[in-house]
């Protein structure tokens, strides 16, 4: 439940050095880069190292290498890079291109042989339907002054043929009908070709083409076609079973490849952000302070490099990264943080309030002992199948669960269990108090957050004249505790004076928080344009005071579910009433089905509309940097 402390480290080492310092200790490590150049802007005869990249196509050749031979799903690019066989890059070349040349020749004779065994099939095609036709085919190819044709043509336009045939000059030959053609040749005198190809064509015949390498009668040429193809594809199967064999005595050395290169490829990433003189190297970057124990002693038993680490207060050139971590309870509500923005380094984590609060705030709206089981055993599948809303849900439905039994509800039904607490519609007005109760303890605890994060910020104007800091906390407290005596009583707990001295002086401290800062900071009191200043800052005052009171009659909401959610169950039973026998029971099982799908989902976006417009807007910043370490990203 925290912010993973972090150390900045700078390394300087022998120029000569740098590919096998970066493949030794940089690409496989924790570091999150930075740009070396601008930190180290005093340093003479500094540049960097270019963009060029000379690895990145042997990533590329093992890809298209192991996509040829069917192993791209071998890859792994979630997993850390390891290889069994570290190759270097002069290896890498050299296998790929044996590799490359030996696949190649499998292929290419596997799909010329393909090629071949595609044409005797179409040949065979055209054969079958030739089959009754008792005329040597190389004979079709001799004629000198005759054309001839075969194809198809609809049933319909065959029969519209017969009427004229006697008409045509051409002779017809029909050798096979199928269910909507009939397949036919005709012979014709090459002078009336284009007349009687047109009159063809109009009735919708289809050419197909006879190869010129048949011979025979069509049965003769069959016969010879389907041997021809049976000691092909016997021929296949055995290119096939090499390219297989090959495959597999080779897949782990292509994997191999790979990751090696893939490696080796990680480095141009360390060059992005590395920068050289003739003699040195300069990395730098930001590393967990528990990584860095590891890399210390590695650095120290290495000659060629120099290092310091420093820590992240004493940096003033870059903002250190932000990386949560949280237990198992709170890490999926990590999902609500990251969709706002992350915590700058210096900022409490707020995961564990977020999922305190979230749990109390659905709880409260959506309070159901059968309905939270539910939402549980969803939240649990879901999880299974590792989706991320899975854990929340589980939350979501643990809370349901226990203020089901505070307000003693079992699927709808108030008769099962008697209440821990109340029934929330026979007691309206409690429950709405009770909202407005809740987001006044919530409101507090995020002004309470907000002074926390100034201490760690060492931030006094947000301590104390902030309208989150303390001058907030104080007004908010004293129109809140004035406003309760005064509905109870009639009157402040104190006198009219001096409740209008506590609800003033804050206010004025708020009023004044920038030339209280000026101030701190030893500055000019007053903004030269005193006018503008105090126009500005009224409007802002007023917002402010108002933004206190919106916010926590917003918290009403909380209530108002919780009877929304009693009142929908009540027209479920009415409607159950209607029905009758199994109807009865549908309406209530469907009634609950919906009531979770639908009311569930506006419960949960309600609850986190709260959390970011109530809460996280008076201590959250969220303008922090994501965590990104050279091993977890991918650079292909």
């Amino acid at each position: 439940m925290s912010v993973l402390k972090m150390k900045f480290i700078s390394i300087i080492g022998q120029e000569d050095y740098f590919e096998e310092f970066a493949q030794k200790y940089i690409i496989d490590s924790s570091i999150q880069l930075e740009n070396a150049l601008s930190h180290l802007e005093a340093v003479k005869g500094l540049s960097p190292y270019g963009s060029e990249n000379p690895y990145y196509d042997l990533v590329t050749r093992s890809i298209s290498l192991l996509n040829s031979m069917g192993l791209g799903n071998k890859i792994n690019t979630n997993k850390e890079y390891s290889p069994k066989l570290q190759f270097s890059a002069d290896d890498i070349r050299r296998e790929l291109d044996t590799l490359e040349q030996a696949f190649k020749e499998y292929k290419l004779n596997y799909e010329n042989m393909k090629e071949q065994f595609n044409k005797y099939t179409h040949m065979k095609k055209q054969l079958e339907l030739l089959v009754n036709l008792d005329i040597d085919i190389e004979n079709f190819f001799e004629f000198e002054f005759i054309k001839f044709r075969f194809g198809r043509m609809p049933k319909k336009s065959y029969e519209q043929l017969q009427l004229f045939m006697a008409d045509l000059d051409a002779i017809i030959f029909p050798v096979s009908r199928d269910k909507d053609s009939v397949w036919l040749v005709y012979f014709t005198p090459r002078r009336f070709g284009e007349k009687i190809d047109g009159i063809f064509s109009s009735l919708y015949f289809e050419r197909v083409r006879i190869s010129a390498e048949l011979s025979g009668t069509p049965a003769e040429a069959l016969t010879q076609i389907e041997e021809k193809m049976s000691d092909l594809q016997a021929e296949l199967k055995t290119v096939e079973k090499a390219i297989k064999d090959f495959t597999d005595n080779n897949e782990e050395k292509m994997l191999d490849l790979y990751y090696s290169s893939v490696r080796l490829n990680r480095i141009s990433e360390v060059r992005k952000y590395a920068a050289h003189t003739v003699e040195s190297f300069y990395v730098m970057g930001w590393i967990p302070e528990e990584e860095l124990k590891t890399l210390v002693p590695c650095l120290d038993a290495d000659e060629k490099v120099l290092y310091i680490h420093e820590e992240p207060d004493t940096l003033k050139t870059s903002q250190p990264p932000t990386e949560l971590r949280n237990n198992k309870i709170f890490k999926p509500f990590e999902m609500f943080i990251r969709m706002y923005g992350l915590p700058s380094y210096n900022e409490i984590d707020p995961t564990a309030f977020v999922a305190i609060t979230y749990f109390i705030m659905f709880g409260l709206m959506f309070g159901d002992v059968g309905q939270g089981l539910v939402l549980f055993a969803g939240g649990i599948i879901l999880m299974k199948l590792k989706v991320a809303l899975g854990g929340i849900i589980v939350g979501a439905g643990l809370s349901s669960t226990i203020f089901g039994f505070v307000y003693g509800s079992v699927f709808g039904f108030e008769d099962w269990i008697a209440p821990l607490w109340i029934n929330p519609m026979e007691n309206i007005n409690t429950m709405l108090v009770t909202g407005i109760i809740v987001g006044f303890v919530l409101i507090t605890s995020a002004i309470f957050l907000n002074i926390a994060n100034g201490i760690k910020c060492r931030d006094l104007p947000r301590i104390l004249f902030d309208k989150n800091g303390v001058a907030g906390l104080v007004f908010y407290w004293g129109l809140g505790i004035t406003a309760l005596f005064i509905l109870k009583n009639g009157k402040p707990l104190l006198s009219v004076g001096l409740t209008a001295i506590i609800l003033l002086v804050p206010v004025v401290v708020i009023f004044f928080k920038e030339p209280l800062e000026n101030l701190i900071h030893r500055k000019r009191f007053l903004p030269p344009n005193k006018g503008i200043f105090f126009v500005q800052t009224f409007f802002e005052l007023f917002d402010t005071v108002l933004s206190f009171l919106s916010n926590s009659i917003s918290f009403i909401r909380l209530s108002a579910f919780a009877l929304n959610h009693a009142g929908l169950f009540m027209a479920v039973f009415i409607l159950s009433e209607m029905a009758e026998g199994a109807g009865s029971v549908a309406a209530i099982v469907i009634g609950n089905i919906l009531i979770i799908g639908l009311e569930g989902l506006i419960v949960g976006i309600q609850a986190l509309r709260l959390e970011y417009y109530e809460l996280f807007s008076r201590f959250f910043t969220g303008d922090g940097r994501p965590y990104k370490p050279l091993k977890n990203q991918n650079h292909l």
